[in-house]
């Protein structure tokens, strides 16, 4: 603790809140608070960004033009330049002297005082025969103070926070609290794994002695994230083996007489996951199965053979969509299909005018197929016989709205939709013991949809292709950007500015989609466009899954550099439903190499599973899966790509743990359950951990 700062109370302890620490104050504690910071035990897990090696000083005199040093001198003067805003501060070493600038930077001309001591670290550059550092890492020492060398963590930062306050405060907090934190693993797999204890790992990550130790802190902390994961997700869906199932016959009258009435046979693809479901719908024990496939590939047909399967075993099937317009979508598809086979199909939403008598029906059993939103899964919704449960877009839902709809019945059969490819490592992890079925290839007819990148200079050709098409008789989605901020205002004000700039073409029919449109407002305009009676759809990123229109054959997303490769690759798939070559226009002028390299491997390949690789590489796995939309939290430091060895082993240690003591109630095991918990949003539900 430097001289002339509070002593801490000796009573704080990890839990207790960080407004407690002497310096921090309330506006710290809320900039603090906005990065998830409440207390010293969540301070201690806000993990440094990277670390700079400060482990050596140079002498100024050694300093050579071009290199990145550390430095350390008196403070000779402190000058300020108010109409530049340039601030110049001169340290000496002997005769030596380097000049620090810094620009716009106001705040830091306090922490200097001459006669005191300062550490530089930043790239050389001489000029006039004057060393320089512009910007440099800085840490200012007040009389006594000793330097901070070694690796240096550079931690992330919210609103006024500076790196050296950051810096000091954790020098004084990691070593004290480090300590008291339980370690959950128990010595006997922390032995066996090679692991280091918990503190020890904190300790380093925050403050490593050299690469080694860095290394290893990383190694034990990776390990704990994906052991947490892998028992959260392994907990949530376990079901007791003994636990009677629904057995379905998936070889019924409706199963046969859609398969006959389908214009085009199964492809291969179809065919193998077909067979899987089929042994999972004849076998007693209840079916949790996750189903990829690419844009177009043909699941709702699989849906649908899964649906008839309950209806002919005398089951009832729910469908549950996350929007209403992907339900009503879904809905229109399996009427089309359904009412040939005289096989009633409800739309149950939150605001359906019939809702009340369609939840009679479901009770009574009368109805035998629904489709809805998150209003199937309410109180008082009730179905007689709830046999299969079909939910698309897993990834737009929590783990808590699934299993809700599963307790609708008496664990019936579930199968999990998905058109957002998700790498092999990634679906293991979060969805744990979900049995992964993927459907390789496309239906026949469909072409790949060629996709072309062009700046802004040459947006031109987007728009002339689009009315080429539209002459042709052709329809055209274009993708509004995000304008003045990330949220769902700038994005609608952007599609109503676009929409009506483009209604100045002559003979050009447009329409408008957004989330802030009534169910009714955006039903009305689907259909529209459906029916041919629009030419162009002017939309938000509401159109990304979902929307069928087979004559739709060219899309334009505007400033697509903002977009992540899953959610640009769902847009693609818009187009290119029919059997009509179609285009996908990128328009961007990308300011980043990952939004450039984005862009690139949109442009290279086609298929989703790669493209969702590429995305997990450049974005990491959180952004991909949102996975706090899951009820589990993400990563902090692991990667599933870069760490899948520790992965494979943590999932190995969890399912031999759960094997030994399904409910972690063991005494060694205390901590893990009490640890777990914490995995899980909400904690572990009741009916797992109880």
């Amino acid at each position: 603790m430097a001289k002339g700062r509070t002593e801490p109370e000796l009573s704080l302890g990890p839990g207790d809140l960080v407004a407690r620490w002497p310096g921090i104050g309330y506006t710290r504690a809320q900039e603090l608070g906005n990065m998830g910071v409440k207390t010293f035990e969540d301070l201690l897990g806000l993990w440094p960004r990277r670390h700079q090696d400060r482990s050596v000083i140079t002498p100024l005199r050694m300093l050579r033009d071009g290199e990145t040093a550390t430095v350390q001198g008196e403070i000779h003067s402190v000058r300020y330049d108010p109409a530049k805003k340039i601030l110049r501060v001169q340290i000496t070493e002997g005769r030596v002297t380097l000049m620090a600038i810094f620009f716009h930077a106001t705040w830091i001309q306090r922490q200097f005082h001459e006669g005191y001591h300062a550490v530089f670290s930043g790239k050389v550059e001489k000029r006039w025969n004057q060393l320089n550092m512009v910007h440099p890492e800085l840490q200012v020492l007040a009389p006594g103070e000793r330097p901070f060398l070694g690796f240096i963590p550079i931690y992330p930062l919210s609103g006024s926070l500076k790196q050296n306050f950051l810096q000091r405060m954790m020098r004084d907090i990691v070593p004290r609290f480090a300590p008291q934190l339980p370690d959950p693993l128990p010595p006997d797999i922390r032995e066996q794994q090679g692991l280091t204890n918990r503190a020890e790992a904190i300790l380093h990550q925050h403050f490593p002695a050299d690469l080694p130790s860095l290394e290893e802190s990383r190694k034990r902390l990776v390990f704990d994230e994906f052991l947490r994961m892998a028992l959260a997700v392994l907990i949530m869906h376990q079901i007791d083996p003994n636990t009677p199932g629904m057995v379905q016959n998936p070889g019924g009258p409706l199963v046969n007489k859609f398969l006959a009435s389908l214009p085009f046979p199964l492809t291969p693809g179809q065919t193998h996951v077909w067979n899987e479901i089929q042994t999972d719908l004849k076998n007693p024990s209840p079916m949790a199965r996750l189903l990829q496939g690419d844009v177009g590939s043909g699941k709702t047909v699989i849906a649908i053979l899964t649906m008839l399967a309950a209806v002919d075993s005398g089951f009832q099937a729910a469908f549950m969509a996350p929007t209403e317009l992907l339900a009503e979508q879904q809905w229109l598809v399996l009427q089309n299909f359904l009412q040939p086979l005289d096989v009633p199909v409800a739309f149950l939403t939150g605001k359906d005018r019939n809702a009340r008598e369609y939840r009679a029906a479901l009770k009574e059993g009368t109805i035998p197929v629904v489709v809805g939103t998150q209003a199937l899964i309410a109180d008082r919704v009730e179905f007689k016989r709830l046999g299969v449960v079909v939910v698309d877009e897993q990834h737009r839902f929590g783990v808590k709205q699934r299993a809700r709809l599963s307790q609708k019945g008496e664990y019936p059969d579930m199968l999990v939709m998905t058109a957002t490819p998700i790498p092999r490592t990634l679906a293991l992890t979060v969805y744990g013991d979900l049995q992964v079925s993927r459907i390789v290839g496309l239906p026949p007819g469909r072409k790949p949809v060629e996709t072309i990148h062009l700046s802004y200079r040459e947006r031109r050709f987007a728009y002339q292709t689009v009315m080429t098409a539209v002459k042709q008789g052709d329809q055209a989605y274009v993708v509004c950007p995000l304008v003045g901020g990330d949220d769902e205002e700038s994005q609608v004000k952007a599609a109503v500015d676009l929409a009506e700039g483009m209604k100045k073409v002559p003979g050009w029919r447009i329409g408008l989609l957004h989330g802030k449109m009534s169910s009714k407002e955006k039903t009305r305009v689907m259909d529209e466009f459906r029916r041919k009676e629009l030419d162009v759809l002017v939309a938000t990123t509401i159109i990304e899954v979902g929307v069928d229109v087979p004559s739709a054959t060219v899309i334009v997303i505007e400033e697509a550099d903002r977009f992540g490769l899953a959610q640009l690759h769902q847009l693609r798939g818009r187009v290119g439903r029919g059997n009509k070559a179609a285009t996908c226009f990128l328009i961007a002028d990308p300011k980043t190499d990952q939004a450039r390299e984005r862009l690139e491997a949109m442009v290279h390949y086609q298929d989703g599973l790669k493209l969702a690789e590429e995305d997990l590489r450049l974005r990491g796995p959180g952004e991909i899966l949102g996975m706090r939309q899951h009820g589990i939290t993400g990563f902090q430091l692991a990667n599933p790509l870069k760490d899948l060895e520790l992965l494979q082993r943590a999932r190995r240690i969890a399912r031999e743990i759960l094997q030994r003591d399904p409910q972690l109630m063991a005494p060694e095991h205390r901590l893990l359950r009490h640890w777990v918990g914490g995995a899980l949003e909400d904690g572990i539900p009741a009916q797992v951990l109880h």
